[in-house]
């Protein structure tokens, strides 16, 4: 268990610091994730332990002499890629630099300065664990300089010096961070090599573009684990020869260790006779996969060496029915039987070679994952299913697993990311009943729950309770036939029961006209092109004429424009100005044929008694700070106990010379407004749009028909989206007639309630108080 643990924390660090060594190689492109990553590796100084230094020596050839390109010449040779090179120019260059800006050559100085990020570059990828205290010292050092340089540099000349100092600066940061890494990461490779071989050759095997120390580092251990295979190879040869004494505890790699000690008193019973035991250990796989590479090439020789005793101690019965007596023979016909037909038909073209059963599998594999590997693997050149299941663990899981430090590595990753997606995504009711996502059926626990917090109150009361199997089934179908046509309830058993019903309730709904047309709502634009027929016959004929013919989204929207600019507002009847203090106005569906009520008429056209009822709080609208009560009319918010405000008009005084404007309710009660109370407006206002007044404040009279004038109906108009016609449309369909303008007939309560609701009947826009808010408010 401690060396368990040991490694765990290992994989860690090392998870940890190799995402930092890599962005320190990619030069650190994102400010912020350095940031972070800095904080996260490296809490401690990373300078700590290092000793002040000053870079001192000649400074050599400069820029400003004329062979100065020979000297560049002469340290790309030399330089390469070689990091401790890169080190000695990169001081040299500082000392290039001091000399440049004491000579004011600015240019000179730049130039210097790209080459000392050049070397940067170098250091950041192949910085050495032998090189990390003289690193880390030089670029302490470094900073000194270039900050001392920077303070002291003055004028526009040098801002472009400047700016490149300061980018130097904050490198040599990530300089220091990417040399105590490589030291970090040697000493835990080194220590994982020997605590987990298979960890080790997942996590710090290295490729062609790894730092140089990274790929001799693991030049050296590979020669410790040609010691460690030697001693595999014994090991296993002993439990090929007698399974009884297989020494699976002395094995390293600990996840074969175990599997071992599975089968091997599996293959001792079968020595023994037991065909159960045989075919147990058949069943149980084979554990090559948990092998690191190096020892998984010492396993198939192993197993080509004792392969043919194997055989003979246990044929499968499918090579026996077969007759394939001999191993090789035996190997060709399981794979026949058990290998993908693309494999097979790679076995009859000769690519696979079934002689070798390990090599055959390994190019079926290859082949597998050429056809089936996710896009993002192909897209990153993966060319093996482990490497691609990390890719897809890190692009799918979320965040929170990520910071849990699950990696997709382990055998047991996705298991624990599960776990925290369960508590990502239940129901807190889930979480409350003690589930947690620990357990095989927690999700099935949950769905019972949610079963009773969501299902229909029918599906509850039919006995239901989201433990049977069928149960969601069973209550979907209770809904279907409580929201559905009767005529579709014969689809009710149908695996899409709505889908089937969508033609039915196509018949039920559309206009005739588009039955004619050959629609017949299988189709799935038949409504979107039903609502086109509907448009042609029911819009204005100026709409037509403008081009729309009902197959854009806001077509009805354009029409209502039109109608407004080619009718004006006399088609609209009667004004709201028209209208007295105590009369409603009220329009059709379309916005037109406006005329004023009174309260007594409209309760009687609505069938209300003389009970005093009349008043509908779903078409009246109150100021901010009040609300309507039924048969009484707005009041003050809070005070609907208290304050009664029926019929204010009646309540407020005659006044000589002036007219009653309109009334509110207030706190205190009706509150009644005269013409002198009407607000002072400077020259061309008014309430209403800009240019509705002249210079002296009054209205103009050649049309009689301003904005204020007709109260905005034509903006009514316009938002409500209602069509021409009127017509009604209870449609389910999941097509766009809701921006048809059809009116639908669900939204028919919601009328009036806004100058910019969707009128279901007749408008009321007005009364005292809308009377008031026309006036004062536009």
């Amino acid at each position: 268990m401690k060396k368990i643990i040991t490694v765990f924390i290992i994989l860690l660090f090392l998870g940890s610091l190799t995402v930092v060594a890599e962005e320190n190689q990619q030069e650190f492109t994102n400010g912020d994730a350095y940031d972070e990553e800095f904080n996260k590796i490296a809490e401690e100084d990373i300078y700590e332990g290092v000793e002040d230094i000053e870079i001192e020596g000649d400074a050599g050839l400069t820029p400003d002499s004329a062979f100065y390109f020979l000297d560049k010449f002469i340290e790309n040779i030399r330089v390469g890629d070689n990091p401790e090179k890169a080190l000695e120019y990169k001081e040299e260059k500082l000392l290039e630099l001091k000399e440049m800006i004491a000579s004011g050559n600015s240019e000179a100085a730049q130039e210097v300065l790209e080459r000392v990020e050049k070397y940067n570059i170098i250091l950041k990828k192949e910085v050495s664990p032998e090189l990390d205290e003289r690193v880390r010292a030089s670029s302490k050092a470094t900073k000194v300089i270039l900050e001392k340089i920077e303070s002291e540099l003055e004028g526009d000349e040098w801002e472009e010096v400047i700016g490149s100092i300061k980018d130097n600066v904050k490198e040599e940061d990530k300089i220091a961070l990417a040399a105590k890494i490589s030291n970090r990461i040697a000493g835990l490779c080194r220590a994982l090599s020997n605590l987990d071989p298979l960890e080790y050759s997942k996590v710090c095997k290295t490729d062609d573009d790894a730092p140089e120390w990274k790929r001799d580092l693991d030049r050296e251990l590979t020669e410790e684990q040609a010691v460690e295979a030697r001693e595999f190879f014994e090991i296993m040869s002993e439990c090929f020869d007698n399974p009884a004494e297989c020494r699976c505890d002395d094995i390293s790699v600990k996840p074969f260790a175990e599997q071992c000690s599975i089968i091997a008193p599996l293959a001792a019973a079968c020595e023994s006779g037991d065909e159960d035991a045989c075919e147990e250990m058949e069943n149980a796989g084979d554990p090559i996969d948990l092998l690191p590479d190096y020892l998984q090439d010492v396993m198939e020789d192993i197993e080509d060496r004792y392969g043919n005793s194997k055989h003979d101690l246990h044929v499968p019965q499918e090579c026996v029915e077969a007759g394939a007596t001999s191993r090789e023979a035996c190997m060709e016909v399981m794979f026949r039987l058990n290998a993908p037909q693309e494999c097979q038909d790679a076995l009859e073209s000769g690519e696979i070679n079934p002689r070798n059963e390990n090599e055959a599998r390994r190019d079926c594999e290859i082949i597998m994952f050429n056809l089936e590997a996710p896009q993002e693997c192909k897209d990153a050149g993966l060319e093996d299913r482990p490497s691609c299941e990390r890719l897809m663990f890190k692009l799918d899981a979320p965040q929170e697993c990520i910071d849990a430090g699950l990696t997709g590595s382990g055998r047991d990753d996705r298991k624990k990311c599960d776990v925290i997606r369960f508590k990502l995504d239940a129901p807190q009711e889930c979480l409350d009943a003690g589930i947690d996502g620990t357990h095989r059926d927690d999700w099935k626990k949950c769905e019972t729950i949610k079963f009773k917090l969501d299902s229909p109150q029918e599906c509850l009361d039919a006995g239901l309770t989201g433990e049977g199997r069928d149960d969601w089934k069973k209550c979907n179908k209770i809904t279907f036939l409580l929201d559905s046509p009767e005529e579709c309830h014969q689809f009710a058993d149908e695996r899409d029961p709505w889908k089937a019903c969508q033609p039915v309730q196509f018949k039920l709904d559309a206009p005739q006209e588009c039955l004619d047309a050959g629609l017949d709502g299988s189709g799935r634009d038949d409504w979107k092109k039903c609502e086109k027929i509907k448009f042609q016959l029911e819009a204005p004929e100026e709409c037509l004429a403008a081009g729309l013919d009902g197959s854009g989204r806001n077509d009805w929207r354009e029409c209502d424009k039109i109608r407004v600019d080619t009718k004006g507002s006399e088609d609209y009847g009667e004004s709201r100005e028209d209208c007295g203090s105590d009369e409603l106005h009220i329009c059709d569906d379309n916005g037109y044929d406006c005329r004023c009520v009174s309260k007594e008429e409209y309760d009687k056209s609505q069938g209300y008694g003389d009970d005093n009822n009349g008043i509908d709080c779903a078409v009246i609208y109150c100021s901010e700070g009040s609300e309507c009560i039924d048969g009484v009319g707005c009041v003050s918010d809070g005070d609907s106990d208290e304050v009664q405000c029926d019929d204010c008009a009646s309540q407020c005084e005659d006044r000589e010379g002036q007219r009653l404007k309109g009334t509110d309710c207030g706190p205190n009660g009706c509150e009644c407004y005269y013409e002198s109370d009407e607000p002072e407006y400077g020259p061309g206002e008014g309430p209403g749009e800009p240019g509705d007044y002249d210079d002296n404040g009054d209205a103009p009279d050649d049309s009689g028909s301003s904005d204020s004038g007709s109260d905005n109906i034509a903006g009514d108009a316009t938002d409500s989206g209602s069509s021409d016609s009127g017509s009604s449309d209870n449609s389910d369909s999941e097509s766009d007639s809701s921006d048809s303008g059809s009116s639908d007939s669900s939204d028919s309560d919601d009328s009036g309630s806004s100058d910019d609701s969707s009128s279901g009947g007749n408008e009321i826009t007005g009364g005292v108080v809308g009377e008031f808010f026309s006036r004062f408010f536009g």
